[in-house]
């Protein structure tokens, strides 16, 4: 569950009584001489020009969060009619009351920090009282006050009586995403009903992690893309896209800063691919029309959002709320709760954590999250307007380690793709470049420079979906937004695409299995040799299972996916303690979302750990006996891949092709993998040839979430036949 600060909502849209408190003026006793005309300024410009310091040059969401505790002192003064002097914020006595009433409040919500509460409305109570004239000298420094000092220190003991309570939580990634987490977001944005959402999700949540964004950040980021020129790292060189900005809460001078992003190492980790997504399709299904308005030099296209909830909303500034509430949504989808004391400064704090984990420097920790603007001119002005200054930090969030120059190498950037598949997304757009370099060149009409980044980053985003695309379509199947658009189901339907999926995936496989160092050119001759022999050993562990699987057909295995050289390695320490690795695996199965994940860990093993029934195997030739948790976990994730793969033998289809009628299902009626193996299990049970009975029991229902419609098995044996004659229907060649 992500904990959303309410107080960071929409403020009210009137706020015209609110402001009115601004212009009150005591003339009591002690009164200081009001505001007077003079020669050079009048009694109200005096006054704007203290409204303007002290409210005026607030950032949008500083103010947000004033008028709240200021709308709180209204209603309590409203409350409180025998206070003197009204909204004035004077005497100390009643501030120091008010500020009482805060702390009883948070005190009876269980906040965790009521010392925050009363410090953020003592400072809006600065803010108005510096603009409301003749209130004594004196109390211009009321902070310092004998009562507000003493509620200050009441707040303080009580908000670290609350951080030592029983039921505050010790966790130390509260405030921080895990590798698993972050990758099962980004799973469950993927694959959220409402694209816009997911996709704004996904790359939100990437890039937000990539750059450290505030959230302040990303509800202004716009589309100032540009692509720099490659930083000569070895093998591959490194293409940085670079985001731009003039505003944010941490930039008052509006001065343009640059955030750097690069493809990482792991395919289904890479923030330009979920950036690409939603690039292309705002552009292709929301009908953006950015390329268009670049062409026809209309600089309104500045003005579109790269995140919004809603097409309408494009051209406004997104609130805290929108983007908040998109995560929200999303995160609740997970298969497993996520429980944050953060929304949207997730992504940043994983960020510095990753960094600070990879052993950064706070150098480079300044200049990649800009803390480093109070550095004078170095920080304010020259750092921000390169988005390499923070490379060392873009090279290790984007999974190459400290040493990225000299081990950059991923196999998807090195094969080509066909130029038509990317005029496929994005028609005219090189047309529209060539014309707009022409226009910026020869000075005809005014020139838009970052129009032609931004067509220039779009045309390599487009080459980043195709180099991701085998990603896609084998993580998330036929459930992936893009196979709706005709284009890009008709290319990924024909034999050329099949060619271009063979070589990503071999080059995938190779440069991963290159040596990072001259030093370990040993280690992968060793690598190597066990890469070679993977396929003999898969099929020899699969066969070896007796009644935990059937037989495994030649053709079958050969349609199973390659585990990487690290899970070889484990299989063959797992033979010293089988059953050690196989209780470890209890409850595993828990953070798989799709079914390709659940055939690939029954099959090939996932998370470090052999394939269970190898485990399985090892535990019973050596006379150990498995605890009857670890039996029932093995139950229950053996009926989903093997009916899977008696569908593929039946009817004589590549393991992909019985695997995506399952996928079907799954997408179709939004079950869960829990749920989806439970009706598999209840409705076709594959069980030990020795075993008495057999019959599926077609009058059980699946167990589904509270609230959720029951699922008859026979139900779900009619979803399983139209998702098998539809996929038998489809021309796509597996």
């Amino acid at each position: 569950m992500l904990r959303c600060n309410t107080r960071r909502g929409r403020a009210p849209a009137d706020n015209s009584d609110v402001l009115a408190m601004f212009r009150l003026v005591y003339s009591g006793e002690g009164a200081t001489e009001p505001l007077v005309d003079d020669s050079s300024l009048t009694k109200e410009q005096k006054w704007q020009l203290l409204f303007d310091r002290n409210w005026g040059s607030l950032a949008p969401g500083s103010k947000t969060k004033w008028l709240v505790y200021l709308r709180k002192w209204k209603k309590w003064i409203d409350d409180h009619v025998e206070q003197p002097e009204g909204y004035l914020v004077f005497p100390s006595s009643k501030v120091s009351a008010f500020l009482s009433h805060i702390l009883a409040d948070c005190t009876a919500s269980s906040s965790k920090d009521p010392h925050g509460a009363v410090k953020s409305a003592r400072k809006a109570l600065r803010h108005l009282r510096a603009c409301q004239a003749g209130i004594p000298d004196d109390e211009a420094k009321f902070p310092s006050q004998p009562y507000i000092a003493g509620v200050t220190s009441r707040a303080k003991t009580a908000t670290t009586e609350a951080r030592q309570c029983e039921e505050a939580d010790p966790s130390c990634s509260a405030s921080t995403l895990s590798n698993e987490e972050y990758a099962s977001l980004l799973d469950a944005a993927m694959r959220f009903p409402d694209k816009q959402v997911g996709l704004c999700v996904a790359a939100m949540v990437s890039c937000g992690l990539a750059a450290g964004f505030r959230s302040d950040d990303l509800q202004d980021t716009r589309y100032f893309m540009e692509l720099i020129c490659s930083v000569p790292a070895e093998p591959l060189p490194m293409q940085i896209l670079a985001l731009a900005s003039n505003a944010g809460k941490a930039n008052q001078d509006a001065q343009m800063t640059y955030a750097a992003l690069a493809n990482h190492r792991q395919p289904h980790l890479d923030c330009l691919a979920y950036l690409s997504q939603l690039v292309l399709y705002q552009i292709n299904v929301s009908k953006l029309p950015l390329l268009a308005l670049i062409y026809q030099n209309n600089m309104s296209w500045r003005s579109y959002r790269m995140f919004f909830r809603d097409p309408s909303m494009a051209t406004s500034k997104q609130t805290y709320y929108d983007l908040s509430t998109m995560l929200m949504k999303v995160a609740a989808t997970m298969p497993d709760t996520l429980v944050k004391t953060k929304v949207m400064h997730l992504m940043r704090c994983s960020g510095t954590v990753s960094l600070a984990a990879a052993a950064c420097s706070m150098d480079v920790l300044r200049v990649w999250g800009r803390w480093v603007r109070s550095e004078g001119v170095v920080g304010k002005s020259y750092l921000p307007k390169s988005p390499l200054s923070a490379l060392p930090a873009t090279g290790v969030l984007a999974g190459f380690g400290n040493n990225f120059m000299t081990n950059h190498a991923f196999g998807r950037g090195t094969v080509a793709v066909p130029v038509a598949w990317i005029d496929a997304l994005v028609p005219h757009a090189r047309v529209i470049l060539q014309a707009v370099r022409l226009r910026n060149r020869t000075r005809t009409g005014k020139a838009d420079f970052s129009g032609q980044h931004c067509v220039e980053s779009t045309l390599y985003l487009a080459e980043t979906f195709w180099q991701s695309s085998p990603f896609m379509l084998q993580r998330y199947g036929l459930g992936w937004w893009a196979l709706q658009l005709p284009a890009v189901c008709f290319i990924v339907g024909s034999s050329s695409f099949r060619q271009f999926e063979q070589q990503v995936m071999k080059a995938e496989l190779e440069w991963n299995a290159r040596p990072l160092s001259p030093q370990m050119t040993e280690a992968f001759d060793k690598i190597s040799k066990q890469v070679c022999s993977l396929s003999e050993q898969i099929a020899h562990l699969q066969l070896s299972v007796n009644g935990m699987m059937q037989p495994v057909h030649s053709q079958t295995a050969a349609n199973l996916s390659m585990p990487t050289a690290s899970s070889s390695n484990t299989q063959a320490r797992a033979a010293t303690s089988p059953r050690i690795e196989l209780e470890a695996q209890v409850g595993l199965s828990s953070g798989l979302s799709s079914v390709h994940e659940a055939v690939d860990e029954w099959f090939t093993g996932l998370h470090g750990f052999p394939a269970p029934p190898l485990l399985c195997e090892q535990a019973i030739q050596r006379g150990q006996r498995l605890s009857k948790k670890a039996i029932d976990n093995l139950s229950r994730r053996r009926h989903l891949p093997l009916r899977i793969q008696a569908l593929a033998t039946d009817r004589c289809w590549p393991l992909k092709k019985a695997l995506a009628v399952y996928e079907l299902v799954m997408q179709r009626h939004s079950l869960s993998l829990a749920e989806l193996r439970d009706a598999v299990r209840l409705s076709s049970p594959v069980r030990h040839p020795d075993a008495k009975g057999g019959k599926p029991a077609q009058s059980q229902h699946v167990n589904r979430s509270p609230g959720l419609p029951l699922i008859s098995i026979s139900q779900f044996a009619v979803w399983v036949q139209k998702a098998t004659d539809d996929i038998a229907s489809m021309s796509i060649s597996w």
